[in-house]
C-alpha cells in the first residue's frame, strides 16, 4: 500500500479522506457504512493519522483559547498574551543569562528590579565560584594537554600556562583547598559572632540549625544529579576519554542501572565510612568528583563539634584549641580537616579584628573598647600603605603557592626549596607535598582578601567615562539565597555601610570576586562543580576525541617520516596537527562551556534552589516551638 503524506492536501472530512485511502487500496469507496464505523475502522487501521488529527485538535483549542480573547484586541496583542502564557514553560529550560538580559531589555527602566546591595562577605560567595570554575577547567584541560601537570623550566617545559601565578588559573587542587576553608568559615561565622556577643541561646540554635541542614544540604542535589547521569549511563550518552580513565557502567537493564545507582549514591552519603589520611577517597561511580562531598561532611561536623566544646570557654583559649588542632590534623596528614579548622580561625578572626571599622550599633551589640581602639589604630591613613603592601605580598604569595607543579615540584625552579619545608608524612608523594603547599596557599589567600584595605578607585567608571552602562548579569541575583549566604548576612550585619553604591570603597583584593560575573559563578558553584564532569564527557569528548585521534596518527605518521630522514616534512606535518588541534580545542572549549553553564544554570534553578527550600522546611517543621 502506498502511503499518503496526510499534509500534501486540504484537510478533508472525515468520510472523504477515509474514501480517498479506500480507492488507493483498489476498494470501493464505502459510501454505504456509517460514519461510526468509518471511525472505528480508521482507528484500526491508520493510528498514526488519528494521532496528527488529535494533536492538530488540541494546538487549535489552545490557539483559539488564548488568541480569541475578543474581537477588539490585535494580532499582536494576542501574541503578547501567548506568548505571557507560555513564558514559564519556554524559561523553564532556559539559562539565566538569557532569561536575564530578554526581561531586562523588554522592562520599563522603571520596573527593572534593583539589584540585590552585596554584603561584606559576598566576596567568598564569588571566590566559591571561581574556584569551582577553575576545577572545571582542571579537569577539561589537562585531559587534552597532560603536559599541564609539569612546573615551568622543568626538563625543557616552558608553556606560558606552566608559569607560576599563571598556573593557578587552572590548579584544580588549589582550588579544593579553598573550597575547604571558605566552607570552615562560613558554616561557623554565625555562631562565632553570636558567642562574642554572648547570645549562648541564639549561638547554640544556629549551631543546632546548621548541623541539622547541612547533610540534606549536601546530598540532595547529588542524589538528583547522579540520578540523570545514571539515566543517561544508560541511554549510551556517556563517553569514555582518551585516557582510559573508568567510566560509570551500564546496566542491562534500566532497573538495574538504578539499584546500581542507588547502592551507588547510599555508600557515598554514608558520613561512617572510613577515610584513612585521605589514601582511599572515592566519589560516586557515577561523578568521580565527588570524592570531596563526605570530606566536606566529616569536616562541617568537625568545626560544629569545636564550637560547641569551646563555647563556654574564653576565646584566647578556643584559638589556641584549635590552633593546637589544626596543626595536629597537617602533621598526621589530614590536611583537609585542618583546612576547615583554619576556616573557623579566620572567622574568629574576622570578628576580633574586622577590616574596617564597624559601623554605628546598639550599646547591647557594641564590640569592646579595647577592640575599637584596634581597629582604630589598625584603619589609620599611616598605615594603609603598608596594609596594601602586605596584603598585595601575601595575595601572589598565596597564587604562587597555588602553582606548586602536579607532576616533581621537587625538581621544579621556585619550589625546589620549599619542598624540603614538609613534614615527613608530605615528602613520601608528590601530590601530598603539593596538596600541603596549596592548603597553606589557601589559608594566606583568604588571609589576604579579608585584609585588603578598601579603595574607591573604580576602573569600570574610569574606563567607561561615566556612561551607566551595566550588563544585565545582575539579575541573575536569586531572590532566595542558600543557607551559608543567609549566615553570612547574618553574622556580617555589624560591617554593613550605609554609604551610597557609588560612593562605597570596597577592599582592592576583593573586587574581582564581587564582579557580577563572579557573583554568578558563585551562585551556581555547587550545581557546576556537579555537573562538570558529565559534560565534559557528553559534549567535550565528542567534540575532541576526532582531533586528538589526528593528532595522534599525524605523530605515528611524522616519526615514520623522521626515521626515513624526511624532519623537515615530519616538523611541517606535526605544526599543522598541533594547529588543527588547537583550534578545535578552542571551539570545542566554547562549547564545552556554554553546555556547562546552560546546565548548571537550569539544575541550580530547578534542583538547587528547591533543595534548599526543602532543607529550610524540614528544619521548621522538626523544630520546636519554644
Amino acid at each position: 500500500m502506498r502511503f499518503t503524506n496526510p499534509f500534501s492536501h486540504p484537510p478533508r472530512d472525515t468520510y472523504e479522506q477515509h474514501s480517498l485511502i479506500a480507492e488507493q487500496d483498489g476498494r470501493a469507496s464505502p459510501s454505504t457504512e456509517s460514519l461510526d464505523e468509518i471511525i472505528d475502522t480508521e482507528k484500526r487501521e491508520y493510528p498514526f493519522l488519528i494521532s496528527v488529527r488529535s494533536a492538530r485538535n488540541s494546538v487549535s483549542s489552545f490557539l483559539n483559547e488564548h488568541l480569541h480573547l475578543g474581537g477588539d484586541l490585535t494580532w499582536t496583542d494576542r501574541l503578547l498574551t501567548l506568548l505571557t502564557t507560555l513564558k514559564p514553560f519556554i524559561f523553564l529550560f532556559l539559562p539565566t543569562f538569557f532569561i536575564s538580559p530578554f526581561n531586562y531589555f523588554t522592562t520599563a527602566p522603571s520596573q527593572r528590579p534593583k539589584p540585590r546591595k552585596l554584603g561584606p562577605t559576598a566576596y567568598l560567595d564569588g571566590l566559591r565560584g571561581v574556584a569551582a570554575f577553575v576545577v572545571y577547567i582542571f579537569h577539561f584541560s589537562y585531559l587534552w594537554f597532560p603536559d599541564l601537570r609539569w612546573g615551568y623550566g622543568f626538563a625543557g617545559h616552558q608553556m606560558f600556562w606552566q608559569m607560576p601565578i599563571v598556573r593557578a588559573l587552572h590548579s584544580g587542587r588549589a582550588s579544593v583547598t579553598v573550597f575547604f576553608v571558605i566552607s570552615g568559615f562560613v558554616l561557623t561565622l554565625k555562631t562565632v559572632s553570636m558567642i562574642h556577643k554572648r547570645k549562648m541561646d541564639q549561638a547554640l540554635s544556629a549551631l543546632a540549625g546548621s548541623a541539622f541542614r547541612r547533610p540534606f544540604r549536601l546530598y540532595l542535589p547529588i542524589f538528583a544529579s547522579t540520578f540523570i547521569i545514571a539515566l543517561l549511563v544508560y541511554g549510551g550518552e556517556y563517553v569514555r576519554d582518551p585516557s582510559g580513565a573508568p567510566v560509570p557502567p551500564r546496566g542491562p537493564s534500566l532497573d538495574q542501572q538504578l539499584q546500581h545507582w542507588f547502592w551507588s549514591t547510599v555508600n557515598l552519603m554514608n558520613p561512617f565510612r572510613p577515610i584513612v589520611n585521605r589514601e582511599n577517597m572515592k566519589g560516586s561511580e557515577y561523578d568521580g568528583h565527588l570524592w570531596t562531598i563526605p570530606v566536606e561532611f566529616k569536616g562541617s561536623l568537625l568545626v560544629f563539634f569545636l564550637l560547641l566544646i569551646f563555647a563556654r570557654a574564653k576565646r584566647w583559649i578556643h584559638m589556641v584549641g584549635v590552633t593546637g588542632v589544626t596543626l595536629w590534623l597537617v602533621h598526621i596528614g589530614d590536611w583537609d580537616q585542618a583546612l576547615f579548622c583554619a576556616g573557623l580561625l579566620l572567622a574568629e578572626l574576622s570578628i576580633i579584628m574586622p577590616n574596617t571599622a564597624p559601623s554605628t550599633e546598639t550599646a547591647e551589640d557594641q564590640l569592646p573598647s579595647y577592640r575599637l581602639r584596634v581597629v582604630k589604630r589598625y584603619g589609620s591613613k599611616s598605615v594603609l600603605i603598608f596594609r596594601h603592601a602586605g596584603t598585595l605580598a601575601l595575595f601572589f604569595l598565596g597564587l604562587h603557592l597555588f602553582s606548586y607543579p602536579e607532576y616533581y615540584g621537587a625538581s621544579t625552579p621556585g619550589f625546589i626549596t620549599i619542598s624540603q619545608w614538609v613534614p615527613d608524612y608530605y615528602k613520601a608523594m608528590g601530590d601530598r607535598t603539593q596538596l600541603y603547599w596549596n592548603s597553606i596557599g589557601a589559608i594566606i589567600f583568604i588571609f589576604a582578601l579579608m585584609y585588603s584595605p578598601p579603595v574607591t578607585f573604580n576602573l569600570k567608571s574610569l574606563l567607561l567615562r561615566g556612561r551607566n552602562i551595566r550588563l544585565p548579569w545582575h539579575q541573575t541575583t536569586p531572590d532566595l539565597d542558600d543557607d551559608e549566604k543567609e549566615e553570612l548576612a547574618a553574622a556580617a550585619t555589624s560591617s554593613s555601610s550605609a554609604e551610597p553604591e557609588a560612593e562605597k570603597a570596597e577592599p582592592l583584593l576583593q573586587r574581582p570576586f564581587t564582579t557580577s560575573f563572579a557573583q554568578y559563578l558563585g551562585q551556581i558553584s555547587y550545581s557546576l562543580y556537579l555537573w562538570h564532569g558529565a559534560i565534559n564527557h557528553m559534549v567535550g569528548v565528542r567534540w575532541l576525541s576526532p582531533a586528538h585521534g589526528a593528532l595522534s596518527l599525524a605523530g605515528a605518521q611524522a616519526k615514520v617520516l623522521t626515521e626515513g630522514g624526511n624532519t623537515a616534512g615530519a616538523t611541517e606535518m606535526v605544526n599543522k596537527a598541533w594547529g588543527a588541534y588547537e583550534l578545535a580545542f578552542f571551539w570545542g572549549s566554547l562549547v564545552n562551556t556554554l553546555a556547562l553553564l546552560w546546565a548548571s544554570d537550569v539544575f541550580n534553578r530547578i534542583v538547587d534552589v528547591n533543595a534548599v527550600k526543602l532543607t529550610r522546611w524540614l528544619g521548621e517543621k522538626a523544630w520546636r516551638k519554644d
